[in-house]
């Protein structure tokens, strides 16, 4: 319908001069509009009411605007509302006027608020959940998704599409099967697994996801009464990079440490290989003793191989049977012991089923237990001895690590595992807390038992996978 209206009427809407053009008689209905308004109020060829694209929860807002005008006596009164038009909330700036017995409306839209639509989440008036949902969509740093029962996707902001690898300026997301999605993320399956998970249990469940160096901590929540699932995606990658950065800088530490005992144990088998040539050349018989120097010159090899996977910068966890790890660690435990007056004993079961873990971290783990047990000896104590033991119980393989140093009191013993906290002079308080971590990490709990005057034990437990 077109806009038929006398020269009055085209002077009061030039004053106005702007998109949409109404006029409306005092119970809101329309009776005129031009082409642009009809096209935007397309949806109410039946019912004409200018109220009838409100909320009904905003429709008193827009009631007492027209009130306004109405009492305005012909002066020019500007506001702005929130229509509702096809599931998304769209911005426009009125100006009005009532001359006449009739309400004279131009208005200005303001560009939609998201592609993505709105959070399904209302927070005071809608002005209020629209500055939310804006903040939400492009401010936040942290990715929300909500998907419906049948995992269509109802929401979702541009973090979580950035985090999902998608295309940010893409407008086809939402209501799409978030199941048919194409995205190289490792998340996608992970959400679907937790998406079922919540949905059939009604429960809240959160969960750490690690790939690389890429560490995301998921969190889902069911709305029982629109039967929706509310997931919070964090990004916890730079905690993680900053992490292994501190396990990188303690590998470090170690090596430096434990370098002198590594000389001295590579020292026993160049003495023999010297010796061996020595009498080779006097003997003029190399054959005789080839087969004890290349037997010294592998265990060398074994022990530097050993000492540079502590210092290697590893970050991928892969499956590994466990002895191999903390048999690789025997001759560098041995050798610090050895430097130390400290007698070291092992026990480390066979098993066939495997871990998966980072093994650079767990050596750190088992490193820094030893330097724990090295600085906890008294200078005066005489009898001196560290054990290490790793055995299968049920599906776990657990280690165990045992000392006879000084010990802590209980009051210590409450504190070890919090962050920057320390007995030592040196000390950053921060080993203990990063052994919890990498443990907890692999699925692990840490147990410290230690008792003043009589040492200190650390066990803690790997979950077993059977070997693939």
């Amino acid at each position: 319908m077109s806009f038929i209206i006398d020269q009055k009427e085209q002077d009061i809407f030039r004053a106005l001069s702007s998109d949409l053009r109404l006029i409306l008689n005092v119970n809101g209905s329309i009776e005129e509009w031009n082409e642009h308004a009809a096209s935007f109020f397309s949806l109410m060829d039946e019912d004409r009411s200018f109220f009838i694209t409100f909320p009904s929860s905003y429709r008193d807002k827009v009631f007492t605007y027209i009130q306004e005008l109405v009492m305005a006596n012909g002066e020019m009164r500007k506001k702005i509302l929130f229509h509702r038009i096809d599931g998304k909330y769209i911005e426009v700036v009125y100006n009005g006027k009532f001359v006449e017995n009739r309400i004279y409306l131009s208005g200005t839209v303001i560009e939609s608020n998201d592609v993505m639509s709105i959070l399904p989440l209302h927070y005071g008036s809608i002005e209020q959940s629209l500055k939310l949902n804006e903040f939400t969509t492009n401010s936040l740093d942290v990715a929300i998704l909500v998907l419906t029962k049948q995992a269509t996707i109802e929401y979702i902001n541009k973090r979580c599409l950035t985090v999902l690898e998608l295309d940010v300026e893409e407008d086809t997301y939402r209501n799409a099967d978030f199941s048919s999605i194409h995205t190289p993320s490792f998340l996608k399956q992970k959400l679907m697994e937790i998406h079922e998970e919540v949905y059939l249990n009604k429960v809240f469940k959160e969960r750490i996801c690690y790939d690389d160096e890429m560490l995301f901590q998921i969190q889902g929540v069911y709305f029982e009464q629109t039967e929706k699932v509310f997931f919070i995606i964090h990004d916890r990658s730079y905690q993680q990079k900053f992490e292994n950065l501190l396990i990188y800088k303690q590998q470090m530490e170690s090596v430096s440490q434990i370098s002198a005992g590594m000389a001295h144990e590579l020292r026993n088998p160049l003495s023999v290989i010297k010796g061996f040539i020595q009498l080779s050349q006097i003997t003029n018989n190399w054959s005789k003793y080839y087969d004890t120097i290349m037997a010294e010159i592998n265990r060398m090899n074994s022990i530097i191989e050993d000492f540079l996977s502590v210092s290697r910068k590893k970050v991928k966890k892969q499956p590994i049977q466990p002895q191999q790890i903390f048999r690789s660690l025997v001759y560098i435990f041995q050798s610090e012991c050895l430097l130390h007056n400290i007698d070291f004993d092992f026990e480390i079961d066979e098993v066939e089923d495997q871990v998966v873990v980072n093994e650079a971290m767990i050596k750190q783990v088992m490193l820094n237990f030893l330097r724990n047990a090295i600085e906890a000896y008294p200078d005066n104590q005489k009898s001196k001895f560290f054990l290490l033991r790793a055995k299968k119980m049920d599906m776990f393989y657990e280690i165990t690590v045992m000392d006879n140093g000084k010990g802590m009191a209980e009051d210590v013993l409450d504190r070890i595992g919090k962050p920057f906290f320390t007995t030592k002079e040196k000390g950053n308080g921060l080993g203990i807390p990063l052994c919890k971590k990498i443990i907890e990490d692999h699925d692990g709990e840490l147990f410290i038992d230690s008792k003043l005057g009589e040492g200190s034990t650390f066990c803690y437990r790997l979950p077993l996978h059977k070997k693939a």
